[in-house]
Parts: structure tokens; sequence; C-alpha cells
């Protein structure tokens, strides 16, 4: 949970903080890259294997197995029609 100031209207305008509930960025980015792995693992692909497969600069496919890169969306869907999944299959 991380507490953020807002400005309340009304009664005085009272600097107040609201509890945010979010996601943490590297939890997601590491589960992801975990997934990746696991995917790729299955296939017994190695990183170079893999790298080729779905266009990706070898690099930086261990960067998003390391959970270290924000993905754009294209390259998600990249990785989902690597794996022939969807790309919500990519998050489970």
């Amino acid at each position: 949970m991380i507490e953020r100031p807002t400005t309340e209207r009304g009664r005085g305008s009272q600097l107040t903080s609201i509890v945010w509930s979010m996601q943490d960025v590297m939890t997601v980015r590491k589960n992801l890259g975990a997934r990746v792995r696991a995917l790729r693992e299955k296939r017994k692909w190695s990183q170079e294997d893999f790298a080729h497969e779905s266009g990706l600069a070898r690099s930086f496919a261990g960067a998003i197995e390391r959970g270290e890169k924000d993905l754009r969306l294209t390259t998600l869907v990249k990785l989902a029609n690597t794996f022939d999944i969807r790309v919500a299959q990519l998050f489970k």
C-alpha cells in the first residue's frame, strides 16, 4: 500500500492522504520474466534459440527473463505468438 497526499475540497481544503492499492511493477516484471523462462525451458530452447524464434536480441530476451525490462504491447504480442498462446496467458 502506498500513501499519496491529495487535497480534499470542501471543509477548509484539508490535506488528507489516500491509500492506493497498486501492484508493484518490479514484482510484475519478475513474474512475467519467470513465466517467459518457464515457457522457453518447456520447449527446451536456449536463450539464443528463443531469441531466434521470437526475433528479439538474445541480450533483450535475457533481460526480459530477469525482469529488467518494461515491455511494449508489441513485444508482449510477439512473445505470445512465439509461444503460440494468448497475451493474457503470459501473466498466468
